[in-house]
This record gives C-alpha cells, structure tokens and sequence, in this order.
C-alpha cells in the first residue's frame, strides 16, 4: 500500500495514535465479522460493514484501507491454500440457498486461510430445527461451520459448537444493518424486524461495538 506519508502522519496525531493506528491498519488477511475499526476511525467501504460501532469484514480478503478518505477496504484474497477439508476442521462459507433441514454452503476459508478451490459443503439443521420455529440461517448469510464428515467427498458441516454459526448478515425486509439479541436472533436497526438466526460468539461481540 501506498499512502502519502505527510498527509496520513497528519491525520493520526500523536506519535503513540500514529503507531497504534500503522499496526492495526497494516495489511492482514481477514475473515467476515472481523473488527477493521471503530465507525469513528473509518467508514466501510468495499467488503466491509457497519456492525454496531464497529467496521467489520464482510468477506473473506486482504485488508486495504484507504488512508487519505478514512475508508476501510477488503480486496479478494491474494494467498490461498491447495488443502481439502478434514474433519474438525472449520469453515467460513456463504450461504448459497437455505431449506427448512438444509442449506448448501459455499466454502470461501477453511481454518481462517483462503481458499481459492471450488469447493461446497452441506450444513444440516435437523437438530436446529427442533429448537427454533425457522432456519438458522438464510441464503446470503456468510457463516462458520465445523466439518462433521467428509463421507463419500460431501463436505457435512454442522453449526453445533460456539464459534459457529452466522458471522455477517442483513435485515431480510429492508437489507439494513442488523444487531444481536443474544445468539439466537438479531434486529434490524432500521425498520426494527426480527429475524430469527444462530449467531457465532464474533457476530455477537461486535454487532454490539464491545471491543
């Protein structure tokens, strides 16, 4: 990245902001819901989101913020890896269509590291179901799963476990930013819907702007 050093040194004040700022902009690999900044430090801007106070990711990318208009930016990823899903390992994938007991699962990361393979998986919702009058998740929804099975090369992901579930998503009626109530549903802080959805613990610690 570039950036006209003056103008940036400028802009972060003191010698400590300039060097907490450097270190918590610089260039990294981020994964959706991850906080980028507070929405006093930066705007969202490609690839990132206003989730509470907070500016999060809301793909799977490189961290490019733009410096000079205060605007944080998630490019796609330059590094991947070549492996395959094992069991125990988790994802980060997008929703890509949503049944009553079933949804199919786009997988964009596995273990937080980029994957560029072409690459699906299964999330069953049986168990999810008996707890809850709708889905836990929609189509759109970027989430983390956990991988229960491989068997016969269908990857069978499952949301059972604290670090899974929803990382980013939007109100269903208007698409306006959403935050949490608890981990089971979010609301919509613009035309006040409820949505009913299983929440990862990082959706809801940021949706809330606690850092």
């Amino acid at each position: 990245m570039v950036y006209q050093i003056q103008e940036v040194n400028a802009a972060l004040g003191t010698d400590d902001q300039k060097s907490r700022m450097r270190e918590k902009i610089s260039s990294r690999l981020v994964l959706p819901g991850d906080s980028l900044a507070t929405q006093e430090e930066f705007e969202a801007g490609f690839g990132s989101a206003l989730s509470g106070d907070n500016v999060v990711a809301t793909r799977v990318g490189e961290l490019s913020p733009d410096m000079v208009n205060r605007v944080m930016i998630v490019k796609p990823a330059r590094q991947d890896i070549a492996k395959l899903p094992e069991k125990g390992d988790y994802v980060v994938g997008t929703v890509q269509s949503a049944a009553s007991s079933i949804a199919q699962v786009r997988i964009d990361a596995i273990n937080d590291i980029p994957s560029s393979k072409d690459l699906s998986g299964m999330l069953s919702m049986r168990d999810e179901r008996h707890r809850r009058s709708s889905s836990p998740v929609r189509s759109a929804d970027v989430i983390r799963a956990k991988v229960i099975s491989t068997t016969n090369a269908i990857y069978h992901l499952s949301l059972d476990d604290p670090r899974c579930g929803v990382l980013y998503t939007v109100c269903s009626a208007c698409g306006g930013r959403v935050i949490a109530l608890g981990r089971g549903a979010v609301k919509c802080t613009e035309c006040g819907t409820v949505d009913d959805r299983l929440l990862s613990e990082d959706f809801v610690t940021y949706s809330r702007g606690v850092h």
